[in-house]
């Protein structure tokens, strides 16, 4: 970025998805497609004009930036960074078939950065994996982008941003990023760059 440009980042979570209620991580769960197709019809109408868009590649985000991409005839890249965290044996499985797994959720839940799901990424490495991700975007050449992606993902850029502790279990239970709602940052460049997230978890619908 040069001195003086003005980057804004609109970081979009995915609709509701379908199937039961579930830790929906690397599980390439679908979102209903009239839901895809009001949420890229509400996306048009927002007052912001989009230059491009990026993605996680799993298709509850992935069919919604195809979808609007077309629409707007914008840019489009997948980049796998920032894909939701993957939970192991437990991703995508129904909460009310997970039985003996609760405890362990329980515990992972109340300290998620000290205690690593089985056969899961550690929230360590999801830490890294989204920020390394995250500063490869802001060396985007577009002023205004899209990131559609994930819950978790958001929380993890929104603790980056803030200079907030990612370990701290609240964030990932008290801080509501809903489906369809817009999270607003904002990157000025001067000698050094300014962050400033303008709004958290608007809804679009």
């Amino acid at each position: 970025m040069e001195n003086g440009a003005i980057k804004n980042i609109y970081l979009l979570r995915h609709g509701k998805v379908e199937g039961k209620a579930a830790l929906n991580g690397f599980s390439d769960v679908l979102v209903n497609a009239d839901l895809q197709q009001q949420i890229g019809e509400a996306l048009v109408t927002q007052d912001i004009t989009f230059e491009s868009i990026v993605t996680s590649p799993l298709r509850r985000c992935s069919d919604l930036a195809n979808l609007s991409a077309q629409r707007m005839s914008l840019p489009l890249s997948v980049v796998a960074g920032f894909q939701e965290m993957n939970f192991g044996e437990v991703d995508g499985v129904p909460f009310d078939e997970l039985e003996d797994k609760w405890e362990m959720l329980e515990t992972f839940w109340q300290a998620p950065a000290n205690h690593q799901l089985t056969g899961a990424e550690s929230l360590q490495g999801f830490h890294d994996r989204v920020t390394q991700a995250w500063s490869q975007l802001l060396n985007d050449p577009s002023d205004n982008i899209l990131l559609i992606t994930h819950g978790g993902v958001i929380r993890m850029i929104l603790a980056h941003c803030l200079d907030i502790d990612w370990k701290n279990p609240s964030l990932y239970s008290k801080l509501s990023i809903e489906n369809a709602s817009i999270t607003h940052i904002q990157i000025t460049q001067f000698a050094q760059s300014f962050v400033s997230v303008k709004s958290i978890g608007l809804p679009v619908l």
